[in-house]
């Protein structure tokens, strides 16, 4: 199936510029006629590794590297997020200024949803404040068609637009000087079909004169109406946030590395929640709330689901351990997480333990983060043969991932929380 395009825009330099357990802890889930009793897993050995063994660093030689620290002015992922956003449109598309194409119309299309969804997914931790200018749609001093969105957009054009859209800002009678935010966002008339893709621009925003403006700036497209909604606003503003794209940039399909888990791949997926990994990244997870691996033996945990901040049920007694991070080397490791139909994956066709790896050394778009399929052949659900990847007591409940000598196995379930048994040879 052939989706819009949701991109970002490379800069000439080859980067894109425009967060205690430290070992395993078993626990025993409760009983019940849903529930297999874990395992007393004391007779095992257990390699203990401080959670700082796992927190790769990132390659800040490869675009956006899904490592921790990626060095790229990256705009706030906790606290607050300061953005702001005026709507434009053009000579040759004008804006109807009626109906669902008023700038109070298009700010409400994107606020509060894309807002009220960080607030979710990050547990409170990231405010998402957005200050928009609805007096007017501010006229474009060059036609929509010019800038040939069809042709794909480099870095350059797109500074250009941007540059442009604050032209056309003062030209209106507003103040450029006076925006100061981490992101800003251009938000064009629906009418506006040749802008038909939502680019995330990586640099300095700044206007002609000089004046800064953002960190990054987000310039949406006719694929936000046509296709993902307000989400595209959580995707790209992710970019901002130095968050990678977990899909393939080479046209191949979509969900090919992460199906619909994480909106950094597919943006209207199942599962759209940030994946544990991305959330540890992001601040949104404390240390103390991942499980290190780090050698071989085998280690008992319990997962509780990444969707919320707690989970109900005994197995909730692991301090929300929300994701359990195997070291494989300097570069690579494998990650296990709860995930359930809860806060923002509520529409999910699959639950369980989900298991992917990721990789530092691995640019943007090229395969970073990969979903590892434990039911691979079964045809999936939601139209992705991943979204069904995970690992469940009902189904598939051990897995030995090839070429890594490690072995998953869910050993009990409490609710939305699940026991496991982590084997690294």
């Amino acid at each position: 199936m052939t989706m819009p395009s949701f991109k970002r825009i490379p800069s000439p330099l080859g980067i894109w510029r425009a967060c205690l357990l430290a070992g395993a802890v078993a626990v025993t889930a409760s009983a019940s006629p849903s529930t297999k009793r874990t395992s007393n897993h004391q007779h095992q050995q257990q390699r203990r590794a401080d959670v700082s063994a796992c927190k790769l660093p990132a390659d800040n030689s490869v675009d956006l590297s899904s490592g921790f620290g990626f060095a790229a002015d990256c705009a706030p992922s906790t606290g607050t997020l300061r953005a702001f956003m005026f709507f434009v449109d053009f000579s040759d598309q004008e804006a109807t200024g009626t109906g669902d194409d008023t700038p109070e119309a298009l700010r409400d299309f994107f606020v509060p949803g894309a807002a009220e969804w960080y607030a979710t997914a990050s547990y409170g931790a990231l405010a998402l404040n957005v200050t928009a200018d609805t007096s007017r749609f501010y006229r474009m001093p060059a036609t929509a068609a010019s800038y040939g969105w069809d042709r794909g957009l480099t870095y350059e054009v797109h500074e250009q637009y941007i540059q442009d859209a604050l032209d056309g800002y003062a030209d209106g009678g507003g103040s450029a000087a006076g925006i100061d935010a981490d992101v800003l966002y251009v938000v064009p008339t629906r009418a506006a079909a040749l802008i038909s893709f939502s680019p995330t621009f990586m640099g300095d925003v700044a206007t002609r004169a000089g004046t800064h403006v953002a960190k990054k700036a987000v310039t949406f497209g006719a694929d936000a109406y046509e296709a993902w909604q307000y989400l595209v606003l959580n995707h790209e503003t992710g970019h901002t946030m130095c968050l990678p794209d977990l899909y393939p940039l080479d046209g191949r399909a979509t969900g090919l590395f992460v199906g619909g888990w994480d909106l950094m791949g597919y943006i209207n997926g199942p599962s759209p929640d940030y994946l544990a990994w991305n959330k540890w990244r992001l601040g949104w997870l404390a240390d103390a709330q991942v499980g290190c691996v780090d050698g071989s033996g085998s280690t008992a945990h319990t997962l509780s689901p990444v969707e919320v901040s707690s989970s109900e049920g005994a197995a909730a007694v692991a301090d929300s351990v929300k994701a359990v991070v195997v070291r494989h080397n300097d570069t690579a490791v494998l990650v296990a997480e709860a995930r359930s139909r809860l806060a923002v994956d509520e529409a999910a066709c699959a639950v369980g333990v989900l298991l992917y790896t990721v990789t530092t050394d691995t640019g943007s778009g090229e395969g970073p983060v990969q979903v590892v399929d434990a039911n691979p052949g079964s045809g999936g659900c939601a139209d992705d043969e991943l979204n069904d990847a995970t690992l469940t007591l009902d189904g598939t409940s051990t897995y030995s991932v090839p070429g890594w000598g490690v072995t998953v196995t869910v050993t009990g379930r409490d609710g939305d929380a699940y026991a496991i048994q982590v084997d690294v040879a």
